[in-house]
């Protein structure tokens, strides 16, 4: 008897939605469960209508009936549904719905409702049983209305069929049944025993059966209950009497011939097989197998279908491999014992093209020299196919537009000949491709390729890239350096291409070249032998020889001219001064001049000069002067000229000025490190009315000292003037060298890799540098180059890489001449001994013996090694090791071996057939040593059974085979012959045979060949008598009874059966099995061994489930005789988890749970009730810490071992708005190209708020302020939710340079929380505006000046000489950076005359370039073009008159052209120092720009990481690339420099413009 256990289950129930976010733990608040009393018993009968009166419910748990509905009175019944009610006006419990006792609690004896009566305030639980009473509503089932049964006509009186019995779901009296079985002759009924849980009914057999007679019996089992009223239940008995077997399978033929193309598909009908069995039933089912005397390769191709008889292809079918295949097939019947029948299927192979041609490669002849004549052989051909006839004729062809063509020489031998002439520097290598086809339909082709190599003949001179090289060294080179690297490529290969290098001896002055440079001869590197000095030699110019290594040797020349470059080793010098005055106390160098001067002179006299001169060029000979202080630090009255050593006045002379001045000049040059010399002049003050000695280079006024006045300005400003133009050149040369690197650079090229150098002059002075001779790529981070990202790799002009030539290898393979075939035949027996003389080969062939060494005359034989061999001594064929003629060709008619023979010198080729006879030396051979056969005792006389025959190896005669079998009296041997001419051997019976007299008959069959001697070859058949059966398997016992543990594991032994046979072989084999009795849930539980009758457990047993079960075996033995058996079992132990309402089906201790929760969670279980817990807050909660708490809620009950089960839970934490919107940084930099579109994109804001939900939700606006004059909405906005900041209107860099605003972020919790973010809009420059003339002196409109431009007129005297300074356009442009920087260019003059004027580029000063003649006109008109540096560049014109007057005339001065006077002193050196300031700060400026540039450079390669080598996206840098001291910028973007080798160059400069916010470490750029 089942006992349930019932109690409290807890639920729990989640909601979802808006009232989720709150905390959901604040519903788990049960303080107490106060528990109910007492427990009432009901019953009710089942099946009882809607209604029905169960008890009063609300009184006899003491319930009021008022309170009923306040206190929330309901049922709870888990499982039960709605079965009963409560009506609550009167507290009585009824019948709501159907009760089916049968559904609820099944064949158990107890049956109940557990109800739990559950009310609120104070809350209370009560807990009711209804017991449900069985009525007797189910009549006796059988498991269905007929049951089929099939019995042998055979089977012996009182055979016991066993019967399934009816089962009825009622209990105790109610499901007592009685049997009962129609009236018949046959059968009688064997009813169960009184033992009720043993359903054991059967059919008894009283009378033997005959199919003839009666084939299906009919007969009605019934059923009856003892409930009252009694029911019944009825199946229909449908008893089939089975035939027994007598007939064998019979096949329409004996032979069956069929044809089959090759390669047909797996599964390809062969043919379908037909027999035919007299019997019914499985006595007239044939199974079709193959014979046990078929061959392995006949059943590796072919599959037989057991039930069809179709025989279908299954292996590859080749004919090539058989020509045929011979399959035996027998049928066996199904019946007891079984019988057979046997034929033959013959099955020819039609061959197919299915073999592609073969093609080997006999000879090659490689290298093909590139003067080789036309007919050469390069290489012979052999071709070959497997197939047959048109299948195996094959054809070959060559790769079309070669120099190259096939020749037949003999039946599929071809030679591949030299069509036309080679050139090796065209095509070094020919990839031939030859085509073999066949004749088959569709056709069939093979390839071969073969790599012809041209070789090398010396036809090519080494040439060099250029003609010619610059190159460039520093003067003072150590002794031995690398100056630079020549290289020529010669065309050929090899030791044609070896090219070795040499000086052209020339004499240099007194002295031989080759005192000062040297080459090496392998690698072209060129060599200072000793240090250059620029003063004494600035140009080396000589010649490079290249030479191969070819016979003859060839070669060419190529000129270096190598510029010697300046470095500052020379100080400067002091020119003669007049009157010089040796001073105590003067440096090394220096000088002394006494001059003597007025005391009446102005401000800006130049009262003497200090002139010096420096040995270098460039920068390094560029002088300044400097005036040193004077003891005492008194301020000195005079200065110095820091270009020119003017000394001039500082201010009006007066008494208190000592009369003699002594000024220390200190002269000092540009180099590195700068080199110095002093001079002393001596200054004597005198009153105004003595009359000064004028210097050499001062200035005074008198009525024709304008002439002398000029040329002194020009004297002094040319060394200025020069510097200027040189650095601006090689400013502009820097500009359009960087602009052809990055055009030159393929858009698609991204990484850094090697490539061609380029030659960058870097020095501002005009200096030449170079690297060492290497590709440098620059790449930028992101995108394509970008305009404003310039790089500079100074290396050796015109150089490129050396490429090495590679040759394509071909097969060495020996030469060959002009090919002739012929053919010889020969024969040879097989198997003969080492050394036997086949024939005189050579002779055969026309050959002579003493060219048969030097012809290296050889056999090939494809496959067949080394079996044949030739004495070269002789000219003799012989075997050299054994030959089997069946190894060879297996069992073909004809067998010979294909050689081939070939020579050298010219090349030939002839085949020999060696034909291979046969001899007898095969013996006749079975399969096996021994044949089984099994015959039944029952077989008839005449039976046949077939043999297996013998093979030979042998051929003809040698392989016709005969038989005899030795004398008995049982078995005579019969042979025949079918349309095949094949043996066909069986074993005929001709007396019957007696298991128990003989068991076995010992036989030897014989087969003979028709060959000289005689061969055999015997077998051994060994006969097996099969006995009958007719004893059936029995058990030791009917019923076994047996008890097992329920939850056993699966595999557990329950019993192990035993039956046993009277019979022998096959006839005792028994098999068990379930019987057709067992229900399937019992199969489900249990599994039985069929060969050894173990029963063993395979599913979960379960005593609630079920406590009884009962197992029907049946024991088969070859003749399907059968023998009952059952078993039945009863379990008891704890296996029941507790589930997750917290309750255990166990009983006892193993029902007891306890429950726990998962460890450190802010939750604890509280025990409220007997098997009842609740959940409750532990401890405060932080969503933004954890948002979700998985729990585990583990029940664990008191059983041994206890037994555990977990139910999870998943708590979520609703969230708060505590937690602001936050932006990544407090203030954002946004770079805005002016004049952009209205509405366009600018910047993206973006904050993120740690909340969920409408907590996270961010909305974006502005902090609306003024700006100017105007609101700032007016020229930006917001997008609320995206955060995407637009610019409203077109801005304008002239009007506003930047626009700082804060964008405000909002969440959308209750109270909202926000933050605010500072954007910096920098609107960058465009060139949007030309430049500007500023108004002129004494403007002059001139017709058609175009818009923008104006008019200077300007006198000029004729006596000015070259450099003088005339006029100056001025102009400004409105924008900024290099659309600011303005440039001046004179326009040609109409007619294409020479101007005597220029203007200067960055000043717009216009100067004469010579001095003025008679024939200059008078009126000089000027255009000058004022142009920015923008993109598009824009411009203005302005034109200048100069008016050109006699020397002795007044002109009206410029404001830059200095004129002599009387009284001009002071202005003149005023206009002197007007003139120059504006070079002196051009100077100062480019200087500070390449110091600038140089420090930077350092920095940026010095702060590179080593290890990063790839180009990406970072910060912009600062850099000032602009020659006047302008800024430009890029997009706020980092550029990255890498190198395509090693580590970064320090000659390697990058500039990557941006805004100037003073660059800090991180912001440099790595190169």
């Amino acid at each position: 008897m089942k006992t349930n256990h019932c109690g409290l289950e807890m639920e729990f129930s989640w909601g979802s939605g808006q009232e989720s976010r709150r905390l959901l733990l604040s519903l788990l608040f049960l303080a107490a469960w106060k528990a109910g009393s007492g427990q009432v018993h009901y019953s009710v009968p089942e099946e009882a209508k809607r209604g029905t009166f169960v008890g009063r419910i609300a009184q006899d748990l003491g319930l009021e009936l008022a309170e009923l509905v306040p206190r929330l009175f309901r049922l709870a019944s888990k499982g039960h549904g709605d079965l009963l009610e409560v009506n609550l006006q009167d507290g009585i419990l009824f019948v709501n719905s159907r009760i089916d006792r049968e559904e609820l609690c099944g064949r158990s004896a107890e049956c109940s409702i557990h109800l739990e009566v559950i009310v609120d305030r104070p809350l209370q639980v009560f807990h009711v049983e209804v017991e449900v009473k069985d009525i007797n509503d189910n009549p006796p089932l059988f498991p269905g209305t007929q049951k089929n049964l099939f019995m042998a006509e055979s089977r012996p009186i009182n055979s016991r069929i066993p019967l399934e019995g009816a089962s009825d779901a009622d209990i105790r009296a109610n499901a007592m049944l009685t049997y009962t079985l129609s009236p018949n002759e046959y059968f009688s009924l064997d009813k169960p025993s009184e033992d009720e849980r043993v359903k054991h009914l059967g059919l008894m057999l009283r009378k033997p059966l005959d199919r003839e007679q009666s084939p299906e019996l009919h007969l009605l089992l019934t059923a009856t209950d003892r409930g009252k009223p009694e029911l019944t239940g009825t199946v229909q008995l449908l008893i089939k009497v089975l035939d027994a077997n007598d007939n064998a399978p019979a096949f329409d033929k004996t032979l069956y011939a069929v044809k089959l193309p090759e390669n047909v598909p797996h599964g390809t009908l062969v043919m379908k097989l037909n027999a035919s069995d007299l019997d019914e039933g499985s006595n007239a089912d044939i199974i079709y197998s193959f014979s046990t005397d078929i061959l392995p390769n006949v059943e590796s191709k072919f599959y037989l279908d057991p039930i069809t008889g179709e025989i279908m292809v299954k292996g590859y079918i080749d004919f090539e491999e058989s020509k045929s295949y011979e399959i035996l097939v027998e049928g066996i019947d199904k019946g007891q014992p079984p019988l057979s029948g046997h034929c033959t299927v013959m099955v020819e192979v039609e061959d197919t093209n299915d073999n592609v041609p073969v093609m080997e490669f006999k000879s090659l002849s490689l290298p093909v020299r590139e003067d080789a004549p036309l007919g050469t052989v390069i290489a012979l051909i052999s071709v070959s196919d497997r197939d047959s006839g048109a299948n195996g004729q094959v054809t070959c062809s060559l790769t079309p537009q070669v120099p190259f063509k096939l020749v037949s020489t003999f039946k599929n031998y071809y030679s591949l000949v030299l069509d036309s002439a080679l050139d090796r520097e065209s095509v070094a290598n020919y990839a031939l491709v030859v085509t073999a086809r066949d004749g088959g339909s569709p056709s069939l082709s093979a390839t071969a390729s073969v790599s012809v190599e041209v070789a090398d003949v010396n036809d090519n001179a080494p040439a060099f890239a250029q003609p010619e090289y610059t190159v460039f060294v520093k003067e003072n080179n150590p002794p031995g350096c690398h100056i630079f690297t020549v290289s020529a490529r010669d065309a050929d290969a090899q030791e044609n291409a070896l090219v070795s290098y040499s000086l052209v001896e020339r004499r240099v002055g007194e002295r031989a070249l080759s005192s000062y440079v040297s080459v090496h001869a392998e690698s072209g590197k060129v060599y200072a032998l000793q240090p250059l000095d620029h003063e004494e030699l600035e140009l080396l110019q000589f010649q490079v020889s290249a030479r191969d290594a070819g016979v003859p040797p060839l070669g060419s020349n190529v000129t270096l001219q190598v510029f010697v470059l300046d470095e500052n080793d020379n100080a400067p010098a002091l020119l003669p001064l007049p009157l010089p005055l040796p001073l105590p106390g003067a440096r090394g160098g220096g000088g002394a001049l006494s001059e003597p001067v007025s005391r009446a002179v102005g401000a800006g006299h130049v009262v003497a000069k200090v002139r010096a001169v420096d040995a270098d060029s460039g920068y390094n000979a560029w002088l300044s002067y400097e005036l040193q202080p004077a003891a005492g630090g008194a301020r000195s009255p005079f200065r110095v000229a820091l270009y020119t050593g003017e000394i001039s006045t500082t201010r009006a002379l007066d008494e208190a000025d000592a009369p003699r001045q002594r000024l220390l000049v200190l002269v000092k040059d540009h180099g590195e490190p700068a080199l110095t010399a002093t001079a002393t002049v001596l200054l004597s003050l005198v009153e105004s009315g003595q009359a000064p000695r004028p210097s050499s280079r001062v200035l005074a006024g008198g009525a024709g000292a304008g002439a002398g006045a000029g040329a002194a300005l020009v004297d002094v400003n040319v060394y200025l003037i020069v510097a200027i133009c040189a650095v601006s050149s090689l400013l502009v040369l820097t500009l359009l060298l960087s602009t052809a690197l990055r055009c030159s650079a393929p858009p698609s090229e991204g990484a850094c890799g090697p490539g061609k150098p380029t030659l960058v002059c870097s020095s501002a002075v005009g200096s030449w540098s170079y690297s060492q001779q290497r590709r440098q790529r620059v790449c930028s981070g992101e995108g394509p180059p970008k305009a404003d990202l310039m790089a500079f790799s100074p290396s050796v002009p015109d150089s490129r890489d050396i490429e090495d030539l590679q040759s394509a290898t071909g097969d060495s393979l020996s030469k060959s001449g002009s090919p002739r075939a012929a053919r010889s035949a020969t024969r040879s027996r097989r198997r003969t001994k080492h050394g036997t003389f086949v024939g005189r080969i050579a002779q055969d062939l026309g050959l002579e013996l003493a060219e048969l060494v030097p012809r290296l005359f050889r056999l090939a034989s494809k496959g067949h090694g080394n079996l044949l061999e030739v004495n070269l001594q002789n000219g003799i064929l012989f075997v050299n090791s054994r030959i089997d003629r069946e190894e060879l060709c297996g069992r073909s008619a004809e067998c010979s071996i294909h050689l081939e023979v070939i020579v050298d010198r010219p090349l030939q080729v002839f085949h020999v057939e060696v034909e291979v006879k046969d001899i007898n030396d095969n013996a006749p051979r079975f399969f096996r040593q021994e044949q089984r056969l099994f015959i039944l005792e029952s077989r008839i006389v005449d039976s046949r059974f077939p043999l297996e025959g013998a093979s030979d190896m042998d051929v003809g005669a040698n392989a016709e085979l005969r038989y005899k079998l030795n004398p008995n009296e049982y078995f005579d041997l019969d042979v025949k012959a079918n349309e095949e001419e094949t043996n066909i051997l069986e074993l005929v019976l001709k007396k019957a045979v007696d298991r128990e007299e003989i068991q076995e008959h010992l036989l030897l069959l014989t087969a003979i060949d028709g060959g000289k001697p005689e061969l055999t070859g015997t077998v051994q058949l060994l006969i097996n008598v099969l006995d009958a059966n007719d004893n059936a398997p029995k058990f030791d016992k009917s019923i076994y009874n047996i008890r097992l543990l329920e939850n056993a594991p699966n595999g557990t032994l329950v019993i192990k059966l035993n039956a046993s046979d009277a019979d022998e072989g096959i006839n005792k084999e028994i098999v068990y099995l379930f019987s057709n009795l067992v229900l399937d849930n019992v199969k489900s539980k249990f599994i039985i061994d069929s060969n050894s009758g173990e029963i063993t457990v395979k599913g979960e047993l379960d005593y609630e489930d079920c406590n009884l079960y009962e197992i029907n075996i049946d024991a088969r033995d070859g003749h399907n005789l059968h023998i009952p058996a059952g078993a039945r079992g009863r379990f008891s132990r704890n296996h029941h988890r507790p589930d997750q309402s917290v309750s255990d089906r166990d009983s006892g201790a193993n029902g007891q749970v306890t429950c726990s929760l998962t460890p450190q969670v802010p939750f604890k279980l509280v025990s409220t009730f007997k098997n009842y817990y609740s959940l409750v807050l532990d401890s405060a909660l932080d969503r933004e810490s954890v948002a979700n708490y998985a729990l585990v809620v583990t029940a664990r009950d008191g059983g041994s071992p206890s037994l555990s089960a977990t139910a999870s839970v998943s708590v979520e934490v609703a969230d708060v708005n505590d937690n602001a919107p936050a932006f990544a940084q407090p203030e954002y930099t946004v770079f805005v190209k002016e004049n952009n579109p209205p509405g366009c994109h600018i910047f993206t804001v973006s904050a993120r708020d740690a909340d969920a939900q409408e907590n996270a939700l961010v909305s974006y606006s502005l902090v609306e302020r003024r700006v100017g004059e105007r609101a700032l909405s007016s020229y930006v906005s917001v997008h609320a939710e995206s955060g995407k900041v637009y610019a409203l209107q077109p801005l304008d860099h002239e009007e506003l340079e930047l626009l700082q605003f804060q964008v405000s972020a909002r969440d959308a919790g209750v109270p909202p929380l926000g933050s605010n973010v500072t954007l910096q809009v920098f609107v960058l420059d465009e060139n949007d505006n030309a430049p500007a003339l500023l108004p002129l002196p004494l403007p002059l409109p001139l017709p058609g000046a175009r818009g923008g431009g104006g008019a200077l007129s300007e006198p000029v005297s004729r006596a000015v000489g070259a450099g003088h300074v005339v006029a100056k356009v001025r102009a400004v442009d409105a924008d900024s950076g290099y659309n600011a920087w303005l440039s001046y260019e004179l326009q040609p003059a109409a007619g294409g005359a020479r101007s005597p004027f220029r203007v200067a580029l960055y000043t717009g000063e216009i100067s004469t370039t010579r001095a003025l003649d008679e024939a200059d006109a008078p009126r000089q008109r000027l255009l000058v073009l004022v142009k920015d540096h923008g993109e598009p560049a824009l411009t203005a014109t302005a034109t200048v008159l100069l008016s050109l007057v006699e020397s002795g005339q007044a002109p009206r001065p410029s404001s830059r052209v200095l004129a002599g006077g009387a009284g001009a002193g002071a202005g003149a050196g005023a206009a002197l120092v007007d003139v120059n300031v504006y070079l002196i700060v051009a100077i100062c400026a480019v200087s500070s720009l390449l110091v600038l540039t140089l420090l930077l450079s350092t920095a940026l390669r010095c702060s590179a990481p080593p290890s990063e080598g790839a180009c990406g996206p970072g910060k912009p840098t600062l850099v000032c690339s602009s020659a006047v001291g302008s800024w430009s910028y890029s997009q706020q973007r980092r550029q990255r420099v890498c190198s395509g080798e090693g580590p970064p160059k320090a000659d390697l400069m990058a500039f990557s413009p941006s805004l100037p916010h003073g660059p800090s470490s991180a912001d440099i750029v790595s190169v």
